[in-house]
């Protein structure tokens, strides 16, 4: 009969401790709920546009749920946007939230107003409920079409916005069992740029600059 020297018999008992340890770490894992926010304008990049001062655009959110956890299906979820940069002037507000298309439409807030300045957030809860209040499970949901618009006076430059997720107005869902679960921050880049006329213009300005100094110089 082969006997196990003590070291390795501690070996072995350590690697099926550790396999045991790694298997009910995949059971938590594949068990944990997920709740994803994904945006869309439908042009380029999808979570990035290019606009200049005055403009407005519409982008799509979705959502990307998996049940685990206490939470057994997608109800609804409450969320706000915020302009991430508040050091900067608000040049951001929201003109419109479109459901059409989703299976959440019975907004928490009806009578909601715009438009909703983002000084850094807007007001009002922009989430909604399946009209009967039951859940659905996992996929992928549009959310609903949000329209931004850019004040005539915003600075060239980078901004961000994104939706809230500390304080208040923390974005969340819910079940149709009243459990809830934050959403995780999701950021739309908006790069505000000059018009092409404008550009067209500073090129003819500083194109007759240059002809005037030469004949100057000729004369």
């Amino acid at each position: 009969m082969v006997k196990l020297m003590p070291n390795v018999m501690g070996k072995r008992l350590s690697i099926a401790f550790a396999a045991a340890i790694c298997a009910c770490a995949t059971i938590q894992v594949a068990s944990a709920q997920t709740a994803l926010f994904s945006y869309n304008d439908g042009v380029g990049t999808p979570n990035v546009g290019t606009y200049h001062p005055g403009d407005s655009f519409t982008f799509a959110i979705d959502i990307a749920f998996t049940p685990g956890g206490s939470v057994a299906n997608l109800a609804g979820y409450s969320y706000w946007f915020e302009q991430s940069n508040p050091s900067a002037p608000f040049y951001f507000a929201i003109t419109n939230r479109d459901l059409s298309g989703s299976q959440f439409t019975f907004a928490q807030s009806s009578s909601i107003t715009y438009p909703q300045n983002l000084t850094p957030s807007n007001s009002k809860d922009l989430g909604a409920t399946t009209q009967s209040g039951s859940g659905v499970g996992a996929g992928t949901y549009l959310v609903a079409n949000i329209t931004v618009s850019i004040s005539p006076s915003a600075a060239f430059g980078d901004y961000f916005i994104e939706n809230v997720t500390s304080g208040g107005k923390t974005a969340f869902i819910t079940d149709d069992q009243g459990h809830t679960f934050p959403i995780p921050q999701a950021t739309y880049e908006i790069d505000v740029v000059p018009e092409p006329s404008t550009w067209l213009a500073a090129i003819l300005t500083a194109s007759s600059l240059v002809f005037f100094a030469l004949r100057r110089r000729k004369a």
